[in-house]
């Protein structure tokens, strides 16, 4: 893909330069036009390639994360017997960083394509993180923070960082969320008139039913009437 990329754009250069050279030297000439319509079918068939090639790498990746992603949320960071399970959510970034160097894939390229898996880690996540009430508990969401802020740290360090956080941000504020104690949603509830709206408030990203299920969890846990 990486070789395929780089011709493409090499050719599209090149092509682009002929016609300016022929359109002054030979307009019309109907041979040239012939060669030139030959060129771009070309290019449009390694175009479909290169897309084809891109859409199978991530739809692998994807496949691979979905089954080590659980590993996130449901895995001890404290435990000592659990401490290699961390290593499960960097596994397939670090390979396919890797991989991605080692084919000298171009900078561009690689952010497109870290960017495809960190949207679905982010979807992946936050979407069983709504499902499971049995996640709703504070001791849960500690966790949870603490292993995404070890592969959070892990991609700040391999330079994913920036790109990281931007599609990963709904998932680590659902997190911040819950993670919030039970004495602070109590006193949320106690001084202001609606503390969803207060959270809400401070905490644009998150919306709709999801947060209403939360929400209604962590002030079940506190014990309180539900304030939303």
């Amino acid at each position: 893909m990486s070789n395929a990329t780089e011709l493409l754009n090499f050719f599209q250069v090149k092509v682009e330069t002929m016609e300016k050279e022929w359109e002054f030297e030979a307009p019309g000439d109907p041979v040239l036009t012939a060669d030139m319509d030959t060129c771009s079918e070309a290019l449009a068939q390694l175009d479909d390639v290169i897309m084809h090639t891109f859409q199978q790498c991530v739809y692998h990746l994807t496949k691979t994360l979905y089954s080590l992603l659980p590993a996130l949320l449901d895995t001890n960071p404290f435990s000592s017997d659990e401490k290699e399970k961390e290593k499960d959510g960097t596994r397939v970034y670090r390979c396919s960083l890797m991989l991605s160097r080692e084919a000298c894939l171009s900078p561009p390229l690689t952010s497109q394509t870290f960017g495809y898996l960190f949207f679905f880690t982010n979807t992946s996540l936050l979407n069983t993180l709504l499902e499971r009430d049995g996640l709703f508990s504070w001791s849960r969401a500690v966790q949870i923070r603490t292993n995404l802020d070890l592969v959070l740290d892990w991609l700040q360090g391999a330079g994913l960082g920036d790109i990281a956080s931007e599609f990963m941000k709904k998932l680590s504020v659902t997190v911040n969320f819950l993670c919030i104690p039970k004495t602070r949603l109590i006193q949320s509830r106690v001084s202001a008139p609606s503390c969803g709206d207060s959270i809400r408030t401070s905490s644009p990203q998150i919306r709709g039913r999801g947060f209403e299920r939360a929400h209604i969890s962590r002030m079940k846990e506190t014990g309180n009437d539900f304030c939303i």
